[in-house]
């Protein structure tokens, strides 16, 4: 605070307490001495704090707005999903009660179509070929053991990724440890973690991996592309898939691999097998699955997987000056096409071919 005493043409600011000349303060009639008792500066500074008000007042209640539309749009999209689930069961119960009897594949009893469970398709609902009690046992007979416990362990409770790398992707997964188990895991020695790892994605992807195409028998064309250690196994799999698809109510043309091979039978006609690659390291038959895939959409196949539905890959791949099947995998997550730290990293990074057999 200035203890001067004003001279001729000055005056003291109420606010800043600081003698100015009167040529920094705005006239005001009524007043005494003909101008405000608060200097121009300080009077620019008040307006500059009202506005900063007005708009963090104004800020908080579009933040507000926001918070209530995003809370109206989430509750009309759980009415949505929930009257959604409902005509869903209701279709299902309906198409449950159609049904005729069937006979278990595992204990061979003929049952109600009600002991079966039952899952959702393309093409409508698909019956479970093993009755319920049949189908526990074989989830239970699916389950692997943890390689520290070694307790045998639901996929649900492993865990799902490791050291930042996913250990799942590309439809499968490594089930590695369960997660009760991860600190034990992870104080290990690296040396002892990479034979943990070595033996369980081993066991995941057992020697003998292949990929596949199915092909059409009248235009010869490459139909879809798959990955299997038991080829011949997995086509009779494919064939019994598509003869086991039922229709739904609402059922509708869709060009998936069960309709297209359903189509086919219809006309007293299969597709055929070819094995297209033996992969030698086998940890890494997914990686090849969707190299090649990608080398199908990029060659104009007539794909029926996934991922030849997804227009955005599609136009990525096609505008890709790539060679899938012999582009070095970095240069595929330098592109994106492989995620780094994805499931194909982790096999890459912890699978090395100095620990391979």
């Amino acid at each position: 605070m200035s203890t001067a005493t004003p001279q001729e043409n000055e005056k003291p600011c109420r606010q800043c307490k600081q003698i100015k000349p009167l040529l920094a303060f705005s006239r005001l009639k009524g007043k005494a001495d003909g101008y405000k008792e608060i200097c121009d500066e300080c009077q620019g500074f008040n307006q500059q704090e009202r506005h900063r008000r007005v708009a963090a007042q104004r800020a908080m209640w579009l933040q507000g707005q926001e918070r209530e539309d995003r809370r109206q749009m989430e509750w009309a999209r759980r009415v949505a999903l929930r009257q959604a689930q409902e005509t869903r069961w209701q279709e299902l119960e309906n198409w449950y009660l159609q049904q005729p009897d069937r006979r278990c594949r595992a204990c061979q009893q003929l049952l109600p179509a009600s002991a079966f469970d039952s899952t959702s398709s393309a093409n409508g609902f698909v019956l479970y070929t093993r009755c319920k009690a049949c189908h526990a046992l074989l989830l239970e007979r699916r389950q692997v053991a943890c390689c520290m416990c070694q307790k045998k362990t639901l996929r649900v409770d492993f865990i799902s990724q490791l050291k930042g790398y996913a250990l799942c992707g590309m439809g499968t997964s490594l089930s590695l440890c369960c997660k009760r188990c991860e600190a034990s895991f992870l104080a290990l020695p690296e040396p002892e973690q990479r034979v943990l790892i070595r033996s369980c994605c081993e066991r995941t992807f057992p020697i003998g991996q292949v990929i596949y195409a199915e092909v059409d028998p009248e235009t010869h064309e490459i139909r879809y592309v798959g990955r299997t250690s038991k080829p011949k196994r997995r086509h009779a799999q494919h064939l019994l898939e598509a003869a086991s698809v039922t229709n739904g109510a609402d059922s509708k043309v869709c060009h998936t691999r069960s309709s297209w091979i359903q189509t086919l039978a219809e006309r007293g006609l299969k597709p055929c097998m070819r094995i297209i690659r033996s992969v030698e390291v086998s940890p890494y038959v997914a990686e090849w699955e969707q190299r090649y895939i990608w080398y199908g959409i990029q060659q104009g196949w007539n794909l029926l997987n996934c991922e030849a539905a997804n227009e955005a890959l599609v136009a990525r791949i096609k505008n890709a000056h790539l060679d899938f099947l012999n582009a070095p995998f970095e240069t595929l997550v330098q592109q994106n096409f492989f995620p780094a730290y994805g499931f194909a990293y982790f096999l890459r990074t912890w699978y090395e071919s100095e620990y391979v057999s």
